[in-house]
C-alpha cells in the first residue's frame, strides 16, 4: 500500500473532526482564532486540505477580507510531513480560490518558524510588525476624564460597530458582522462610548483564567484626541481585574507610537514580542 500519494481537496464539515484531533496532537500548528471557535470557522471559510490513504496530511484554512485580501487563519500538518511539499500541494489551491474570490492578495499574521519561512521562500513579503503588550498586577489605572457614556454593547449596535470599524482599521484588522456577533456573544467585556448621540468608540476584551486580553480598542477617527481612548482603556482595565485578571495583554502595530504611548501610560510594558504581517500579491 502506497502511503505517498496524496489528494487535495476542498475541506468539508465532515472533515471538522479530523482536523481538530490534528489541532490537539501535531507540533506544527498555527490558528489565529481560539480553538472553540475554529470549528464554526471552519464550515463556514475556504480551505483545502491533503490526505493520503492513513488520513488527514495538511490543512489551510483562509478568512476572506473583502475587498483587498484574504488571510491564513488556520494551518497545521501532519508531524511526519515536511513543510515544503505541504505548502507545494496546499498554497496554490489557497492562492487559486483567492483569486476566484476576487481579492487580489493573501496574508499571514504570526511569527511560527516553520510557517514564515517557507511562505518567505514562496513570495510573501513583510508589510509590517505587530508588537506585543502586558500589564501585570492588580494596580487601578490613573484617572482619566470622562467625555464620553461609556455603556454595555447591544447587538442593536452593529451597523454602527461596524461602521467606526471601518474608518478606524486598515482592511486587514477589520472585524466582520460575525467578529462582533461572535464577541457580543462571548466577550467578558464589550463597552461602547457614545458623545454627541452616536457610538464614537468601543473595547472588548476576553479572558482565560487570569490572563486578559485587550482583542479590540477603536475610536472613530474625527473623535480622537479628546480622551475618549484613554476612557476606554481604563474601563476595559477596571473590568478585567474586577473579574480577577492579574495579567492584561494587547497587540498594536509596531509604527503606531500614538497607541503605544497611552498604553505606557496605563502601565503596558513591550514585551519583546513581534510578528510578521506577511503579504503576497496575487498576478
Amino acid at each position: 500500500m502506497r502511503r505517498d500519494f496524496n489528494q487535495v481537496r476542498a475541506i468539508t464539515q465532515n472533515d471538522l473532526r479530523s482536523i481538530m484531533r490534528m489541532v490537539d496532537t501535531a507540533w506544527r500548528v498555527h490558528i489565529r482564532v481560539p480553538p472553540v471557535e475554529l470549528g464554526a470557522k471552519i464550515k463556514v471559510m475556504p480551505g483545502f486540505l491533503a490526505e493520503d490513504q492513513a488520513g488527514l496530511r495538511g490543512f489551510i484554512v483562509m478568512e476572506p477580507q473583502r475587498p483587498h485580501v484574504a488571510l491564513i487563519i488556520a494551518a497545521g500538518l501532519r508531524d511526519s510531513w515536511s513543510v515544503r511539499p505541504y505548502l507545494d500541494l496546499l498554497l496554490p489551491e489557497i492562492e487559486e480560490a483567492v483569486q476566484l474570490e476576487g481579492l487580489p492578495a493573501v496574508a499571514h499574521i504570526g511569527n511560527v518558524a516553520w510557517l514564515v519561512d517557507d511562505l518567505q521562500r514562496r513570495g510573501f513579503e513583510i508589510r509590517e510588525w505587530i508588537v506585543a503588550f502586558e500589564r501585570h498586577g492588580s494596580n487601578a489605572p490613573p484617572a482619566v476624564p470622562r467625555p464620553a457614556l461609556i455603556r454595555p454593547a447591544h447587538y442593536s449596535d452593529m451597523p454602527e460597530l461596524l461602521a467606526l470599524d471601518g474608518l478606524a482599521f486598515n482592511h486587514i484588522w477589520r472585524k466582520s458582522a460575525g467578529n462582533f456577533n461572535e464577541a457580543l456573544a462571548r466577550a467578558d467585556s464589550f463597552a461602547v462610548a457614545e458623545l454627541d448621540g452616536r457610538i464614537v468608540g468601543y473595547e472588548w476584551f476576553e479572558r482565560y483564567h487570569k490572563h486578559a486580553h485587550l482583542t479590540r480598542l477603536a475610536v472613530h477617527p474625527a473623535y480622537q484626541g479628546r480622551g475618549i481612548g484613554a476612557q476606554l482603556l481604563h474601563t476595559a482595565i477596571t473590568d478585567a481585574l474586577a473579574n480577577g485578571a492579574n495579567m492584561i495583554t494587547l497587540n498594536t502595530q509596531e509604527n503606531n507610537y500614538r497607541s503605544r504611548a497611552l498604553y505606557e501610560r496605563f502601565g503596558f510594558v513591550f514585551s519583546q514580542q513581534r510578528m510578521p504581517v506577511l503579504w503576497k500579491e496575487l498576478g
